[in-house]
């Protein structure tokens, strides 16, 4: 049984109250982990991808140090094999996640679509005029790109009402009875994007 919305309400209210309110227009840190406001959709999805299973600060010095090692996301696939990984290893999972973002990219280039491509980059703003479950079922489809990292890229980069759920929102909200105790990070993705309220959403996550 989900909590009543009064819940997650009163936790809204004294959270604005004690740290004030934040919104994708006024967020001054476009690049504080997933949270990435006014990036573009794949930069958001690839900063997403190093964040995992690392700190928000860790996560944002790789994705700067790939910036400078690939200034475009199109001589990733052509840089010598070590130079991406050596650019985010700081992150860890390295070679793992360059291979994720390198499946990623392949697929935008090899695809052509003129949606897909801007000035012979491979690009992903085309899903901003998608409905969020089909933007769900796309990129879902790419592996290393689960629930919680689709989330974020709806949050911050599409401004859609979804609810991350990162291993901190997962403990806590099962500190505060939001979930059974044995509650998977899945299932309270699912639970909890039911039960809290669309306007409220960014800002209880955040």
């Amino acid at each position: 049984t989900l909590p009543p919305i009064s819940s997650f309400l009163h936790a809204h209210s004294l959270l604005v109250s004690t740290y004030g309110s934040p919104s994708p227009s006024n967020s001054s840190s476009p690049s504080r982990g997933c949270d990435s406001h006014r990036s573009l959709v794949l930069d958001s999805l690839i900063r997403t991808i190093l964040s995992q299973n690392t700190t928000d600060a860790t996560s944002i010095v790789a994705f700067e140090r790939l910036k400078v090692a690939c200034p475009k996301w199109s001589s990733f696939l052509v840089a010598e094999e070590g130079k991406m990984i050596n650019a985010v290893k700081c992150g860890g999972l390295a070679e793992r996640k360059c291979e994720w973002i390198r499946v990623i990219l392949t697929h935008l280039l090899e695809e052509k679509g003129e949606d897909m491509m801007v000035e012979g980059e491979p690009d992903m703003e085309f899903l901003r005029s998608w409905p969020t479950s089909s933007i769900k079922s796309y990129l879902s489809g790419f592996k290393g790109v689960g629930p919680k990292t689709i989330s974020c890229v709806l949050m911050f980069s599409l401004d859609r009402p979804d609810f991350p759920v990162d291993a901190h929102v997962w403990k806590l909200a099962k500190a505060l009875n939001w979930l059974p105790a044995n509650a998977t990070r899945v299932e309270a993705y699912e639970m909890l994007n039911v039960a809290v309220p669309d306007d409220i959403k960014y800002e209880l996550h955040v």
